[in-house]
């Protein structure tokens, strides 16, 4: 089984810049997606070329920051500050308003591309490339920029929960339409590193023939602290023999 480590939210500033790239530089994170319409973007993309061995994405962004792209058709989803917001999740998406999603969403990945970031796959700040109405979208990226490999779905939950059979089955519905619409390559597991961390010390760990784990250093959120102390356990340790840490290279 091939474990994943990746950081979202790279580029949001540059105290969470410092604290990805420390973890890189420890080991215990070894993948990262970027965001390109953030302040930290610049800060993040000179250090990016220290970790070759490392997997940098892009971190598709439609719900936070201004957009590279104002436009009167962005309006519905923009906060009072001009700002792009959760407003998504509860907007009518017209075909007007995917044409401007797509045009944002294109000129995030076209300045990570020509800032040098060697692009290994998609995925997306709050989940918003799993949105099915979007998901013409991210099809569309992807033919358009040739990247075959893209996030999947959570299907990792913390110990004690289960999905309904509905939800289990619009996510294998997803995880299927996401391989064969312009053939693409994902973990076939996802989930949230605390999450993970607690099943770990438990036992057993589920499998998978490649799990991703979403980390979120440098956000000033308790729960997110305790995350960073945990990845500094020295959990490594208590992984089964048979678990070998990756990135998206090992897809």
């Amino acid at each position: 089984m091939i474990l994943i480590v990746n950081a979202d939210d790279l580029g949001a500033n540059e105290r969470v810049n410092d604290e990805i790239f420390d973890l890189m530089q420890s080991g215990v994170v070894t993948s990262a997606s970027l965001m390109a319409n953030t302040p930290g973007f610049e800060h993040a993309v000179r250090q990016i070329p220290r970790f070759p061995q490392c997997s940098f994405g892009v971190h598709l962004n439609l719900t936070a920051f201004p957009p590279l792209s104002p436009s009167s058709d962005l309006q519905p989803i923009l906060d009072k500050s001009g700002h792009l917001s959760k407003k998504l999740f509860t907007t009518t998406i017209t075909s007007k308003l995917r044409k401007a999603l797509l045009h944002e969403l294109t000129m995030q990945v076209e300045r990570t591309l020509d800032a040098g970031v060697p692009v290994s796959h998609f995925d997306s700040h709050n989940h918003v490339h799993t949105i099915p109405k979007l998901f013409p979208v991210l099809k569309s990226l992807q033919r358009k920029f040739a990247i075959r490999k893209v996030r999947t779905t959570i299907n990792l939950l913390p110990p004690g929960q289960h999905m309904t059979r509905l939800r289990s089955l619009k996510k294998i519905a997803y995880r299927l339409a996401l391989r064969h619409a312009y053939k693409t390559t994902s973990p076939d597991g996802l989930g949230d590193f605390r999450d993970f961390y607690k099943i770990l010390k438990a036992g057993p760990v589920p499998r998978f023939r490649c799990l991703e784990l979403m980390v979120h250093p440098g956000i000033p959120n308790p729960k997110y602290s305790d995350e960073v102390a945990a990845l500094r356990s020295g959990w490594h340790g208590l992984l089964p023999l048979d678990i070998e840490i990756g990135s998206y290279h090992s897809l």
